[in-house]
């Protein structure tokens, strides 16, 4: 399976939810709180169209039990700015090997040269277990003999 299809389901529910580079951890909480997401990608400050980083719920976490003084720190202190990304092309398997191995969470999808979705691990998992129920219920019908019917 092509990442295309894990990103094409979830563009019906969600966007690419991101924050300023210059905003605080805390304003990063809350937005991905109030979008229910684990991560943000981090826009330039001048630019918004322009993506320098990403910031997950662990760098927040990480932070804020290393640094008592955490409330003023900036997402730009704490983002992975090296991003790893991944194409639609991509095959799944391959990408979790990747974010295995980097042991990251959440890849972000270029199309273009632009950043089109973000897909999680979560995303993959939810995927791959829908897939193999149908697979499941198709070879099923198949043993049971009701494969092609058209029994209602």
């Amino acid at each position: 399976m092509k990442l295309k299809k894990i990103l094409s389901e979830k563009a019906k529910n969600h966007g690419v939810s991101s924050i300023r580079a210059t905003a605080t951890i805390k304003e990063a909480a809350e937005k991905m709180t109030g979008n229910n997401v684990g991560c943000l990608l981090v826009t330039d400050p001048g630019n918004p169209e322009k993506y320098v980083g990403i910031v997950a719920q662990t760098d927040i976490i990480k932070k804020c039990a290393t640094d008592d003084d955490f409330r003023g720190v900036k997402v730009q202190d704490i983002m992975v700015k090296e991003m790893i990304v991944a194409t639609g092309e991509d095959e799944v398997e391959y990408i979790v090997k990747v974010m295995n191995r980097h042991n990251i969470h959440h890849i972000p999808v270029i199309e273009k040269g632009k950043i089109c979705g973000l897909i999680s691990i979560t995303d993959i998992i939810g995927s791959l277990h829908e897939e193999d129920e149908i697979k499941i219920h198709y070879l099923s019908d198949y043993m049971g003999g009701t494969y092609g019917s058209n029994v209602f």
